[in-house]
């Protein structure tokens, strides 16, 4: 499976997934996501990062279509809503963050639209629904 991710990495990375905890450096304030690793700004370690909770809020920086090819546990989704904005989003506090849109036709979303996070099913894979962040149109 392309996209596979084992049913305890997933647990263990639900804050990030549901609330987009990001990493703030401590030494230069750079953000990133996920929060863990090194900085990559200035490569303090990942001891130096303090988890922060955004807004959840930001602007679309890159922007793709996803209409076949997907990988395998994503096919339910493509049957049933179509076509899959996938997207990288700069959140406001700096963190770019990979997502999916949600809420609106991905075909009329791209590049410098403003954007919120919303937490939505993703997929299901070993018999556990996945769910996280998702991002739809902001109203800001």
């Amino acid at each position: 499976m392309a996209a596979y991710i084992s049913v305890p990495t997933w647990w263990q990375n639900l804050d990030s997934r549901y609330r987009l905890r990001i990493g703030e450096c401590g030494e230069c304030g750079t953000t990133k996501f996920p929060p863990e690793g090194a900085c990559i700004n200035c490569a303090a370690p990942g001891s130096a990062l303090e988890p922060v909770e955004p807004e959840g809020t930001g602007e679309i920086v890159a922007h793709t279509v996803i209409e076949g090819g997907e990988p395998p546990e994503f096919s339910k989704l493509i049957d049933t809503e179509g076509s899959i904005g996938a997207v990288l989003v700069e959140l406001d506090e700096g963190a770019r963050v990979p997502g999916m849109l949600t809420d609106c036709d991905p075909h009329e979303f791209g590049r410098g639209d403003r954007v919120e996070a919303t937490v939505r099913r993703i997929y299901e894979q070993e018999g556990v629904i996945r769910y996280g962040a998702k991002f739809r149109p902001s109203n800001d």
